[in-house]
């Protein structure tokens, strides 16, 4: 649970602003944090001896940039890191919900289905991490978050930071010594069994309350773990043979995390069949309580300033969105409150008594002024027209027009012909039948004024396709959703609320745009042309959106940022 701020304590790490202290452990202290665009977000800070350490920082740098190319829907993913800072941080996305260790020291043992449920969540997250050709290292119960939608596997990649530090060693071994695996035990190195090794170790601790090697010193743990067989008395039937196979001491024997998953999932019950609930009724109650830190953070309230009372109306906040290339300065009541970077968003705390809304760019003038409801909170997006030297304008979506391509020329072509020749063919039926009566001379003349007309058909289409700007979009965005290039702008866009996570992933006009749908919700409609990447699917690249130079991929980035919310999760580097 969120425990208050230490009086005298930092307020903000980077661009995030403190809200509640959410725990601590081997690496330093984690906060409930706040971006300026509303995102909620869990920041982790390096302890400050753990920061005078090169070889830390160095390490540390590293896992951070392993950790941004691991996706996929059972990970909490990193949103933002800042591994030159003093001390070094790092932001991930905030899952409201207790931990496995908690949630079962204060419960219980897991019944069979949420175990079954739990186990094939965390299978696919560590699918996603080795698709990437990474180990996650650190799988533990402390490590495993129970969110109302499913588990969510975090810390990946810290372990391996810790451990490059002597000083460090111990403790990170005292914290995870009953969930390594044998090859960890004995140093030695790990790959994809070591991680379905300790899977196996977090089962059993789920079902049965107790670790499989038993409880007592590290280093008594780690002979037992190297030594002995494990104990899974107390795991239910249908699981304990998987169970066994996983903590198998050669890691040659052990299932791969694709034959776990495969066996959890056929055992696990459909959402149907639990009413979308795979938690206990007790350990969902509990989930309200984090729920709550976590609407608290999203509806700030501003503290009062010295010597105004408490009671009263309340400062409302102005968010406001730049979707172009350029710095927008934000005015209320033409009193400059600050300046919102390109491609970013900004936060401001308007009094109830402001009334008027200006947003200005030092080249292309201002908006024209907003009027703004007393006391209640704004969210805007600003753009620029394409109009040269034309002021700053409130958009609601943004289309991004596809890129002509072959396939989609041929494909107008063939049909502009069939067009063609089926009026033809009426023609000469109609001209058969006397309707329409052509002199035999002037039949030639006929033939070629319709060849022409062909070929000035399929040149219209050709110019429609490869010419005419905006005749083709292909990515629609909006507060309600996004429209993918196989529908129609009329058409109704796939709604944010059916997804799970947004992202950007890679670089260059080759970037993805990739939408995780969220559990339990019905697949995107028209989906079956979309690629699928690491659980989620691939609604276009950024080439194919006409986002081929860096501005307009950043543009691409920033329109995603403000209409996904708090489902967008920022991943800068190219998997």
């Amino acid at each position: 649970m969120a425990d208050p701020l230490l009086p005298g304590g930092s307020t903000r790490i980077g661009p995030y602003t403190l809200h509640a202290r959410l725990g601590g452990g081997g690496m330093g202290q984690v906060f409930l944090g706040r971006s300026p665009g509303g995102h909620t977000v869990a920041v982790k800070v390096v302890r400050p001896d753990l920061a005078q350490d090169p070889d830390f920082r160095r390490r540390f740098a590293a896992e951070v940039a392993a950790a941004r190319k691991v996706g996929g829907f059972y990970t909490a993913p990193l949103v933002n890191a800042d591994t030159d800072a003093d001390p070094p941080w790092l932001a991930t996305a905030y899952i409201p919900g207790p931990t496995l260790h908690r949630a079962v020291t204060d419960h219980g043992p897991l019944p069979q289905r949420t175990v079954a449920v739990l186990g094939a969540g965390l299978a696919e997250g560590l699918a996603a991490v080795h698709a990437q050709k990474l180990v996650h290292r650190d799988l533990k119960p402390g490590n495993v978050l129970l969110a109302h939608d499913g588990p969510r596997l975090i810390d990946f990649g810290i372990a391996r930071a810790l451990d490059s530090t002597s000083h460090t060693h111990s403790s990170a071994v005292l914290g995870t010594a009953a969930f390594m695996s044998p090859e960890q035990a004995r140093a030695e190195k790990v790959g994809p069994a070591s991680d379905v090794f300790s899977l196996g170790s977090v089962l059993a601790f789920a079902a049965t309350g107790r670790s499989p090697f038993g409880e007592g010193a590290p280093l008594a743990v780690m002979f037992r773990l190297v030594q002995e067989e494990p104990d899974p008395a107390g795991v239910p039937g249908p699981l304990v043979d998987l169970v066994r196979a996983c903590l198998a001491k050669d890691p040659a024997s052990r299932p791969g995390v694709g034959e776990v998953l495969a066996a959890l999932a056929a055992a696990a019950p459909s959402p149907s069949d639990t009413g979308g609930r795979w938690l206990p009724e007790d350990i969902t109650k509990v989930l309200a309580r984090y729920t709550l830190a976590y609407t608290r953070v999203q509806e700030p309230r501003t503290p009062a300033a010295p010597g105004r009372a408490p009671s009263g109306p309340k400062d409302a906040e102005l968010v406001i969105g730049n979707l172009s290339a350029h710095p927008m300065e934000v005015l209320v009541d033409d009193t400059v409150l600050g300046t919102v970077p390109r491609f970013a968003s900004g936060a401001f705390h308007v009094a109830p008594e402001q009334r008027s809304l200006l947003v200005r760019t030092e080249d292309h003038g201002a908006s024209q002024r907003i009027a703004l409801a007393g006391g209640a909170a704004v969210k805007l997006a600003f753009d620029l027209p394409s109009k040269p030297r034309s002021a700053p304008e409130v958009v609601e979506k943004v289309v991004f027009t596809g890129k002509p391509s072959l396939e989609r020329a041929l494909d107008v072509c063939v049909i502009v012909l069939f067009i063609c020749a089926i009026s033809s063919v009426a023609l000469g039926l109609l001209a058969a039948r006397g309707v329409i009566i052509f002199p035999e001379e002037a039949l030639p003349f006929a033939l070629f004024v319709a060849i022409v007309l062909d070929a000035l058909g399929v040149l219209l289409a050709l110019l429609a396709i490869f010419v005419i700007p905006g005749a083709w979009p292909a990515l629609v965005l909006s507060a309600a959703g996004l429209t993918p290039a196989a529908l129609s702008v009329a058409d109704t866009p796939r709604r944010w609320a059916d997804m799970a996570r947004v992202s950007l992933v890679g670089e260059g006009k080759s970037a993805r745009v990739v939408v995780w749908p969220r559990r339990g919700r019905p697949p995107l409609r028209d989906d079956k042309w979309m690629k699928d990447y690491q659980g989620g699917k691939v609604v276009c690249r950024a080439g194919q959106v006409r986002a081929v130079t860096p501005l307009q991929v950043e543009r691409l980035r920033a329109a995603l940022r403000w209409f996904a919310g708090d489902l967008w999760v920022e991943q800068p580097s190219t998997p």
